[in-house]
């Protein structure tokens, strides 16, 4: 489980931080000490449960999950602040809040809390994964299409509308390889096939898979096969 906390004081942080150690111990525990570092931290990676404060430097909290929601519709958010006012909690409970805890927060309070919600988790987790699946089928299709262009993470991201850092670490975590490798990979395959036909160019056909430098072309082919595309060309008509 992947936990982040969202507090410009830092003694909430570690007080905070300290019992949730101590409650879920496997958990991976991330913070953020001002809206700007919550904002990035959504921005970049994805969490199974966020603590966070209202009122911080940068942004307010919830200025922060509005903007950030619809990214993180798995993820179970719980509003830790020192203020009790109503239309807080009337907004928390509009963006899909699943839980709103006062300062300062205690172990048995905590406890209650992490019971009823880590069911909920455990459900968005099963959820994730198979949201991940499909993302990497997306980015999967995408290359396919679109392999022979230039084209790298940050389009790909842009397409299928998440960050570059995320769709990277998914896609690593998944297939074993990252993003920009699983892309080489498949355009030096089919380089391989090209070469073997008679009458192959390396200049073109390393300008059709979206190489613009044949030098850098060759260089990765020769990573790969251990021969440059000439020796490949050659040895394939022998």
């Amino acid at each position: 489980m992947k936990i982040l906390i969202a507090d410009d004081e830092i003694y909430v942080r570690v007080e905070l931080r300290s019992l949730l150690e101590d409650l879920v111990p496997s958990a991976e525990i991330i913070e953020a000490g001002n809206g700007t570092e919550l904002d990035n931290a959504l921005q970049e990676d994805y969490f199974n449960l966020v603590f966070l404060d209202i009122r911080m430097p940068g942004a307010s909290g919830l200025e922060v999950l509005e903007k950030n929601f619809k990214r993180h519709q798995n993820t179970v958010f719980i509003i830790v602040s020192g203020y009790s006012d109503f239309e807080y909690a009337r907004k928390a409970l509009r963006l899909d809040v699943t839980e709103y805890m006062l300062k300062p927060v205690d172990r048995k309070e905590l406890s209650e809390v992490l019971g009823r919600v880590i069911p909920l988790v455990e459900l968005h987790r099963s959820e994730e994964k198979d949201i991940s699946s499909r993302l990497i089928r997306d980015a999967e299709t995408i290359i396919y299409k679109r392999y022979k262009e230039v084209i790298g993470v940050a389009q790909i991201a842009d397409e299928l509308h998440v960050s570059p850092n995320y769709l990277s670490s998914q896609f690593k975590k998944q297939k074993g390889m990252t993003l920009t490798s699983y892309i080489t990979d498949l355009r030096l395959k089919t380089a391989s096939e090209m070469l073997k036909l008679p009458g192959a160019n390396i200049k073109n056909i390393s300008e059709s898979l979206g190489y613009q430098s044949s030098r850098h072309f060759a260089r990765l082919f020769k990573e790969k096969f251990g021969c440059t595309p000439s020796e490949y060309s050659e040895m394939s008509r022998v």
